[in-house]
């Protein structure tokens, strides 16, 4: 009988929060303050590029894995994604008005019926590839500056 996965990722959590030098969950009561250059400050600013400094500087410290940047998705794609949800939505309220019509009787399912909801089908699997695409455009160039700025 092979174990639960659920148990083995949650042993595996475990050990890996047990290595660590400082444990990440508890209270954080003090405050540190140092000073710095403006040129270490530009640097640390740079290198925080999207993360938390505090998050960043203890990562460094306690040898915790590096934060990721917040997602920052430009408005040109925002725009484009939300656009391209109306119209998935629109092609979805279609597809279950034709098969609820289909269904009770209303409309009988033709050829050209079943050729105009492959279609719909179709459209909508390239609505969700564009909206992938431009998510994931917006990701890999995050993630690359994100790379080169550290």
């Amino acid at each position: 009988m092979q174990p639960d996965p659920r148990t083995n990722l949650s042993n595996q959590l475990a050990d890996t929060l047990t290595n660590r030098s400082v444990a990440p969950d508890e209270k954080r009561e003090i405050t540190i303050t140092f000073r710095a250059s403006y040129a270490e400050k530009a640097r640390l600013e740079q290198r925080c590029s999207g993360v938390v400094q505090s998050d960043y500087i203890r990562a460094r410290l306690f040898d915790y894995p590096l934060p990721h940047p917040k997602l920052v998705i430009p408005e040109v794609n925002r725009q484009a994604i939300y656009e391209l949800k109306k119209i998935g939505n629109n092609l979805n309220q279609q597809t279950r008005a034709i098969n609820e019509a289909v269904k009770i009787g209303s409309q009988p399912l033709t050829n050209e019926v079943k050729s105009y909801l492959r279609t719909i089908e179709e459209l909508t699997a390239l609505l969700s590839q564009t909206r992938q695409a431009l998510t994931q455009a917006s990701v890999e160039g995050q993630s690359n500056d994100y790379q080169n700025k550290s």
